[in-house]
């Protein structure tokens, strides 16, 4: 089963397969460990999701004799600590450093220096990125871009006219000129998630069932976190690429997963269906943090937390 593939997808495909239920207790307990470890080696931590997070380890790194001792340092410590391998990827930014990281998965160190990114990233499939999906990609293989070296000699007035800001985002990345920054957590203003549709479709029940697996990926990374939530928000990207937002606050912090599931049935009858949807998505914000004398969200609720405030 490919990465990424839906639940109801892999099943489609393999009826006689093995299928486990999830253990998302068990996967937050282990991510919590990992985080924990790699604060040692970062100046900011930004958890990205439940198996990620990225590293502005400029004044860190200068600890070490190179950046292949100190991406080596980090896999020992986690191997040693927490008993799993990973991969790390190290670059100048982002994107780029998510991709090193894939780049030589399981257990793999990829090291991108700058100067590097852009002859590192031009052989590369455009699809490599982050953020670019299936239909995205698509949409660019028709323009003749089929690697991020294409992408990045296209004027970007072409891709902005084709993909809006987000095709400003795709030429930035493939020139290694993306600047995105590392976000502590503290300074989370909203976490999100996407995912995109097999196919494009105006069946609010193939929508309903994509979103259903990042509700138990929202509420783990937001625990892990320490996080309460007041706003649920529902993206929709249709096959146009037009993007539509619908959101539901709480008047209380929220810190339970069915908040989040009784937000989305509300949001799903607020958008239209007259256009196939080709990608949704997944947002929490309006954070509140819980104290640290607080030992779980749910004392934190019951005491009134919202009225601390």
């Amino acid at each position: 089963v490919r990465s990424g593939m839906s639940y109801l997808k892999a099943r489609e495909l393999c009826p006689g397969g093995v299928y486990l239920r999830t253990n998302f207790s068990l996967y937050e307990e282990v991510s919590s460990r990992v985080m924990g470890e790699l604060e040692a080696f970062a100046d900011k931590l930004e958890v990205a999701s439940i198996d990620e997070a990225y590293l502005d380890s400029t004044r860190r790194a200068q600890e070490y004799a190179s950046p292949e001792e100190f991406g080596e340092a980090i896999k020992r410590t986690i191997k040693e600590r927490v008993g799993l391998t990973c991969s790390v990827g190290i670059a100048p930014t982002k994107a780029c450093a998510k991709i090193a990281s894939d780049y030589r998965k399981p257990d793999g160190l990829t090291v991108v220096r700058p100067g590097q990114v852009k002859s590192f990233l031009a052989p590369l499939e455009v699809g490599r990125v982050a953020g670019i999906g299936p239909k995205t990609q698509a949409a660019l293989e028709g323009m003749g871009i089929r690697l991020l070296g294409e992408l990045a000699a296209t004027p970007p007035y072409i891709l902005e006219e084709r993909f809006g800001r987000v095709g400003v985002w795709m030429w930035l990345v493939a020139n290694g000129e993306d600047n995105d920054p590392v976000e502590p957590q503290s300074e989370y203003k909203s976490i999100s998630t996407e995912h995109t549709l097999e196919r494009p479709t105006t069946d609010t029940a193939i929508i309903r069932g994509a979103l259903q697996p990042m509700v138990g990926e929202l509420h783990s990374r937001i625990s892990s976190l320490g996080l309460l939530y007041r706003t649920v928000g529902v993206k929709f990207v249709y096959n146009d690429f037009k993007v539509a937002t619908r959101d539901h606050s709480y008047r209380e912090p929220r810190g339970d997963p069915a908040s989040i599931e009784q937000a989305i049935t509300l949001l799903l009858g607020r958008f239209d269906y007259t256009k196939p949807v080709r990608k949704v998505g997944l947002r929490l914000s309006s954070f509140i943090k819980i104290p640290e004398n607080q030992k779980t969200i749910e004392e934190w609720i019951t005491q009134g937390a919202n009225k601390d405030q």
